[in-house]
């Protein structure tokens, strides 16, 4: 199963780690600075457009599919269940990474998958550990990543975490997150890669997508206040639209998006 060494691990937890709720409070990074640092660099306009079919179409030779989250919107959830249904129903058999389990409870997700156990028994095994898990939590979507667990299990698809739970500081987690999807991709060689991330990792101070470096396709979660308010005009009706920044936006989700 593939992991971060354990000496990366030992060090990484070294630096601290706190039951806050995301962990995102502790350490010299602060989390306004870090929002408004990936708002700056999602862009402020849009240059293309596709369907979902094109943008499956254009996931060969790539080896990471990035999706951004925002961790309580169900609309951009729904969305992305039906973005991964279709590459399904492509013939991939891509392997998930979640930002929703830890790396300590990787054994008790593998022993669900593998048909060991009902949802029930998962769930009280991650309580025990950690009663803030979010496969309960309401605050990020808990159905939704239930809703994952079940198409991985129904599809024989492999799950893996990003990092431990409770989170690690900023800084930490994205040198974490990074190492763990080099090496899943290394240990996956002709399997697509697909993350779910909190999308302000993407671009700005984190920059998952570029410190990772490897052929990538990357979507947003929730459009950034610009691109809100950024004109569509030029470009066809489609499922989804680029950004100047790199990102993939849903259409559904931008005032008068259509989806085609």
């Amino acid at each position: 199963m593939p992991r971060l060494e354990h000496a990366v691990i030992l060090a990484l937890l070294a630096h601290g780690c706190t039951p806050s709720r995301f962990g995102w409070h502790d350490g010299p990074v602060d989390l306004r600075d870090y929002r408004a640092a990936f708002e700056r660099s999602a862009g402020d306009r849009f240059t293309a457009a596709t369907t979902t079919t094109g943008l499956l179409a254009g996931l060969s030779g790539q080896r990471v599919l990035w999706l951004g989250d925002h961790h309580g919107s169900e609309r951009l959830h729904r969305l992305q269940r039906e973005l991964l249904a279709a590459l399904l129903r492509t013939g991939q058999r891509p392997v998930l990474a979640l930002e929703a389990i830890g790396t300590q409870d990787e054994a008790a997700v593998a022993e669900y998958l593998a048909g060991h156990g009902d949802e029930s028994r998962l769930l009280t095994v991650m309580r025990r550990r950690w009663p803030a898990h979010w496969l309960e939590d309401p605050a990020v979507d808990a159905p939704h990543w239930r809703e994952l667990l079940r198409t991985a299990r129904t599809h024989q698809l492999p799950v893996h975490a990003l990092e431990p739970t409770p989170r690690l500081p900023l800084a930490e987690r994205d040198r974490a997150i990074a190492a763990n999807v080099t090496a899943l991709a290394a240990a996956y060689p002709s399997r697509l890669i697909v993350v779910w991330i909190g999308q302000a990792h993407l671009r700005g101070h984190g920059d998952l997508v570029a410190r990772v470096g490897l052929p990538a396709t990357a979507v947003g979660g929730e459009p950034v206040p610009a691109l809100l308010a950024a004109a569509t005009t030029g470009l066809p009706p489609a499922a989804l639209r680029r950004s100047d920044g790199g990102l993939w936006w849903f259409a559904d989700l931008l005032p008068g998006g259509s989806r085609r």
